[in-house]
This record gives C-alpha cells, sequence and structure tokens, in this order.
C-alpha cells in the first residue's frame, strides 16, 4: 500500500486517462466539469476558486474516499492547492495528510500560511516530518520550525538533508532581509571561464531541480561578492572568456540586517527579479526572490490599513476570538477617553445650548467634519510613511496640516448659512436673496459666530 502510495504522483502524471476510468465509479456523482479538463495531458490547467472545489473534495472525504480526493488535489496548481487545504477543516486536512506523498506536502507548505503549515506538520510522524521540510523551499521550511514547538523543531532539524542551511535561517527576524532570503543559489569563481561556469548553472539546476536562472553572482577566494552575471551573456560569450571579463561588478545587494520594506524599495526602484543578501563583510549568504517581496508588499500594505483603524497587524477575520479583545479594546479605549473630553468641550456650552437650541444640531455636523478631515490626514501620513516620502522634519507637516485645518475652517465660515435661533425686532422680515428664510436681523449674533468658531 506505501509503495503504491509514493507511486501515486507519477501514476498520474503518466497515464491520468486509465487512472480516471478507474476512479470515475467512484467519483460519479462529484464529478465536475474540471474533471473532463484533466483527463487529456495537453489540457493547460487553469486557475480555480477554492470556494468551488473545497466542498467537493470536502465531500469525498465526508464518503471516506480519501484516495479520490488526494488524485483531485493533486490535479490543481500548488496555489490552488493551498486554498483548497484552508478551506478544510482540520478532520478532513488530516485525512488529505495521510493520503499525500513527503514531497507533495513539501510542496504544499511552499503557499500555506506559517500557521497553517505547523499545523500540518504536527499532522505526521516525527520520521515523515523531515522529508516534508526537505521537499519545501528553506526559507519556508524555517518560517514552520519557527512556528513547531523547540523538541519538535531540534527534533526534525536533526535528519533533515538540508537542516544546517535551513538552521542559519532561523538566526535572522522574520522582518528583515535575513528571514526572507534563500540559502539556494549559484556563485561562480571570478576564475572560472564560460565554459566552466556553464558546466556548473547546469549541475546546480539539476541538483535543486529548478529552471528559474536569470544571473548567477561571482565571488572571490573569501566568498565576497564582486558581481553578477546574466544568463544571456553568459550564452552569447566565447567558452574561454574568464567570467571577471564578463561580470556586472555595479552590483547592488543588501545586508541580513536590512528591513524588509528597504529591500523592496530597492526591487521595485532597479526592477530586480532577486538580489543578493551579504554579512556586514560582503560575503554571499543568500538571495531573496521577486516572489516573496509580493508578499511583503502584502502584508506592508495590510499592517498599514490595519494601523489607521487601531487592528493589530496579526488579527485575522476567522482568528482566535481573545486575540481580537486583545488587539482592539486598547484602541478603543483611546478613543473613548478622547471622545468623553469633546463631551467636556460641550458640557462647557451648555448654557449657550440652553438659550439657542439650534445650536445642538451642529454637534454632529462639526463631528463629522473633524472626522473626515482626520481620516483624509491619516491616510496621507501613513502611507507616506509607508513609501519613505516623509523626511526628517515632521514639525514643518505639523504646520502644514495646522494652516489646512484653518484655511477650510474660514471657507467653511464664509460659505456658512446664517439660521433664526431667536426672535428679534425683524422677526418677520424675509431674506432679501431668499424669501423663504428669516431675514438677518432675526439672528442672534453672538449664537452665530459661536456656531463659525466652533466650525474653525
Amino acid at each position: 500500500i506505501t509503495t503504491c502510495h509514493n507511486m501515486l504522483p507519477a501514476i498520474l502524471r503518466r497515464n491520468r486517462q486509465i487512472l480516471h476510468r478507474w476512479l470515475d465509479p467512484l467519483a460519479r456523482s462529484h464529478r465536475s466539469s474540471y474533471d473532463q479538463d484533466m483527463t487529456n495531458d495537453r489540457t493547460p490547467r487553469t486557475p480555480l476558486d477554492a470556494r468551488e472545489v473545497a466542498p467537493i473534495i470536502a465531500a469525498l472525504l465526508t464518503d471516506r474516499l480519501q484516495t479520490e480526493a488526494a488524485v483531485r488535489l493533486l490535479r490543481l496548481t500548488p496555489p490552488d492547492q493551498g486554498d483548497v487545504f484552508t478551506q478544510l477543516s482540520v478532520l478532513q486536512q488530516r485525512q488529505l495528510v495521510h493520503q499525500l506523498s513527503p514531497s507533495a506536502l513539501g510542496h504544499l507548505i511552499d503557499f500555506l500560511e506559517p500557521e497553517v503549515a505547523a499545523s500540518l506538520s504536527l499532522m505526521v510522524s516525527s520520521s515523515t516530518l523531515p522529508l516534508v521540510l526537505d521537499a519545501a523551499s528553506p526559507d519556508v521550511a524555517a518560517d514552520v520550525l519557527k512556528e513547531l514547538p523547540d523538541t519538535v523543531a531540534a527534533a526534525a532539524i536533526e535528519h533533515m538533508t538540508s537542516g544546517r542551511e535551513v538552521a542559519s535561517l532561523l538566526e535572522y527576524d522574520d522582518d528583515d532581509a535575513g528571514g526572507l532570503m534563500t540559502p539556494e543559489f549559484i556563485a561562480l569563481s571570478e576564475r572560472m571561464n564560460v565554459s566552466q561556469a556553464m558546466v556548473r548553472i547546469r549541475d546546480w539546476a539539476h541538483q535543486y531541480d529548478t529552471d528559474d536562472i536569470t544571473h548567477v553572482y561571482v565571488v572571490d577566494s573569501r566568498n565576497v561578492l564582486i558581481g553578477d552575471v546574466a544568463l544571456g551573456a553568459l550564452v552569447l560569450a566565447h567558452p574561454y572568456q574568464l567570467i571577471s571579463l564578463t561580470m556586472n561588478t555595479d552590483v547592488i545587494s543588501v545586508e541580513v540586517a536590512t528591513d524588509q520594506e528597504e529591500v523592496a524599495r530597492l526591487m521595485e526602484r532597479y526592477d530586480l527579479r532577486r538580489i543578493p543578501v551579504t554579512d556586514n563583510e560582503g560575503r554571499l549568504l543568500g538571495s531573496i526572490g521577486v516572489d516573496d517581496i509580493i508578499d511583503v508588499f502584502e502584508d506592508e500594505a495590510t499592517e498599514d490599513m490595519y494601523r489607521m483603524v487601531g487592528v493589530h497587524e496579526e488579527e485575522k477575520a476567522a482568528g482566535p476570538f481573545w486575540r481580537s479583545v486583545r488587539g482592539r479594546l486598547p484602541w478603543l479605549c483611546v478613543n473613548l477617553a478622547t471622545a468623553l473630553g469633546a463631551g467636556l468641550v460641550v458640557k462647557m456650552f451648555e448654557s449657550t445650548l440652553a438659550q439657542a437650541v439650534t445650536l445642538a444640531a451642529f454637534l454632529p455636523v462639526i463631528a463629522g467634519q473633524g472626522g473626515i478631515a482626520g481620516t483624509q490626514t491619516l491616510t496621507l501620513i501613513v502611507r507616506s510613511i509607508a513609501l519613505g516620502e516623509l523626511n526628517d522634519k515632521p514639525w514643518k507637516l505639523l504646520a502644514k496640516e495646522l494652516g489646512l485645518g484653518i484655511v477650510h475652517g474660514a471657507a467653511r465660515i464664509a460659505d456658512r448659512p446664517r439660521f433664526g435661533v431667536g426672535r428679534g425686532s425683524n422677526y418677520h422680515d424675509r431674506h432679501p436673496r431668499f424669501p423663504g428664510l428669516p431675514g438677518p436681523g432675526s439672528v442672534d449674533d453672538r449664537v452665530d459666530y459661536s456656531v463659525s468658531a466652533t466650525v474653525l
């Protein structure tokens, strides 16, 4: 059974039609149009909505058709596999994990959140976990190990083939370049010629099973980064030309302690698909790909939006209840304190409100105007901080915002309507331009200017 289970992915790739006919009686009640598309190897796989596929796999697991559920999951692209797996319940995830090979689980982990990946890792045996983490990317394996208990993580690293590489990544913070980088990269000696470099690149590509190679790095005898070479330049160069004569010495790199936001800005500014990571002495340690930076952009944008409304950056809509309480309650208390302060200000003018009840109609207007102005300023400032557009002189920015408040308030005063709130000697007079309104003489000037000052 174990042998057939491990051979299942190969059987699926080589003869999908036979496998589909064999499983057809089992899947008849759950067949979808996507099944027909996957019966032919030449048919390209298209992205799917996890909300459509997850119920089908969940129904198969409920009917105890775990093998077919695993086959259907493996038919999806790895990102879709991760979305579907996340939609399943914990019990269903456990049933599905036992049907997948360590290699398939490793590729699945690459597209799961660290918390979900750690939960998956605890579902497999201690002897299988090192194989699963070896199949995953080293940076992803390091993120998963950080979420596991110390004893489980230490035992897994000890039996992993790439344990030393992954263990070195555990030393760095998640928000730094060291936490994003992967130790899988190609480094060429400056004394190599082009022919030797091509052999080295082929061997590396076969070893790590990848063809995503655009640039390779050049190091000296001390492993210090001194340049990079485009793969196209190597193809066009003479076979016996030295790498040192072909490389680009103006290479852009970051140190391991560089913040991930700065790394993202550099890659966006210089349109880089991959950036090397060095230590403080310039020795090459790893590289960061654009796929990792896309995740950084998403995380930073989410963090900025959460900060604007006082929500913790790690909170999820379906996350733990008490974590949401701890994250939101302090900011709600601060907001309550400021609201009470505004209420005390209104209390100070209680006698004026008693004499002119019409003033109470302006309270929600003023609060709404202040809220809108504050939201505009807050959004602009938070976004400018995220983009690194603010300088080191915040007092100038504060002066500008104060000036904007005064100008906007004065503009509202200039356009304010005058409402009659008391009965003057000219109460029966009508406004010269707007007959439907009382005349100016009927307005209590003290109340009118109180409203103007409050708006300002």
